[in-house]
């Protein structure tokens, strides 16, 4: 009996001598930036990629009153909405676009900041990237910085990079009209017409139809990707122009008309006296192949006969002489 009595003694005076412990009913504090899912993933090009970026915060007193953002991103970013309601209606809001904090790549600046929030989760803002290229697509936070409401750093951690797979939606075709100046020649005995004109794209050939239309379906096209067009045919100025294809075409992506310009017999890229001179030293022949007239391209004509009517005449002299000095054109 005298020893229980001795321990009760000891507890009781021990408890009377160690500070009170009291157990934080609210929980840890803890702050978090999170990504949600990308969509769509995979996505294609000309597809608008979204997520949404996230602030979670728990028991931080005095209260987080400020976020200092800096989002990498290796796509081409359209738009970035702010929500304006994390930090209450009053709260102050910046987004950029500018050089990420390390000197390379671009960001998205995201500031906010307002009214102190304890414990809040919600969303900070809707992003919204454009898919310009095949590939991987990647963000991530690269620095950050949360405050409370006496301007101190809060800890916390960042998300997760994530990253979405951009594919070249196939096949991708391109279509397109080289028409020739004077032709088909009225009346045309020879049978000529716009077929035969020879376009290459990026060196690859091809060639019109009777119409002067062209199909480009044996190339692996993408947006992005500089592309040179030419037309050329005997006796007419070459057509030309760089270009990209751009993000959402859909196929057949059309390249347009040109008209060549008649009168560069010599294929010099030039109209001058010289290619005058061809044609007066041939004038008034007549019988002629006309290349255009053959059922596969393979007959090579007389440039001198620009209108492929199987004729030098006045015709194919006041073709050259109306473009006299003209070179090279652009392609429209």
């Amino acid at each position: 009996m005298k020893t229980s009595k001795r321990i009760f003694v000891v507890m009781l005076a021990l408890a009377l001598i160690l500070p009170t412990v009291t157990v934080n009913a609210q929980g840890a504090r803890s702050a978090a930036i999170t990504f949600t899912t990308a969509t769509p993933n995979p996505a294609e090009v000309g597809d608008q990629i979204v997520f949404d970026l996230n602030l979670s915060i728990a028991n931080i007193e005095p209260g987080v009153s400020g976020v200092d953002i800096y989002l990498e991103y290796d796509a081409t970013v359209t738009f970035a909405e702010v929500l304006p309601d994390f930090f209450g209606a009053a709260s102050v809001r910046v987004n950029e676009l500018t050089t990420c904090p390390s000197g390379v790549g671009t960001c998205v600046h995201l500031v906010l900041a307002g009214t102190p929030q304890v414990t809040k989760n919600g969303m900070l803002a809707r992003l919204y990237f454009d898919a310009a290229a095949k590939g991987d697509a990647c963000f991530s936070v690269v620095q950050s910085a949360l405050v409370d409401a006496d301007g101190f750093q809060v800890v916390h951690t960042l998300p997760v990079e994530q990253c979405v797979t951009v594919s070249q939606p196939l096949p991708l075709t391109m279509i397109g009209t080289a028409l020739r100046q004077g032709a088909p020649a009225n009346p045309n005995p020879g049978a000529g017409a716009l077929k035969c004109t020879n376009v290459t794209v990026n060196g690859t050939a091809f060639k019109t139809d009777a119409a002067g239309s062209f199909l480009v379906d044996s190339m692996a096209l993408e947006v992005g990707v500089p592309y040179t067009i030419r037309a050329a045919y005997p006796g007419y100025l070459s057509s030309q122009k760089t270009f990209t294809i751009p993000v959402g075409t859909v196929a057949p992506f059309n390249v347009g008309i040109t008209t060549l310009h008649g009168g560069d017999v010599n294929g010099d890229a030039t109209i001058n006296i010289l290619d005058i001179g061809v044609i007066t030293g041939k004038f008034g022949d007549t019988g002629l192949v006309v290349g255009s007239a053959s059922a596969d391209c393979s007959v090579l004509d007389d440039p001198a006969d620009i209108n492929d009517d199987g004729q030098i005449n006045i015709s194919d002299l006041a073709i050259a002489a109306g473009n006299w000095a003209a070179s090279t054109t652009v392609w429209p």
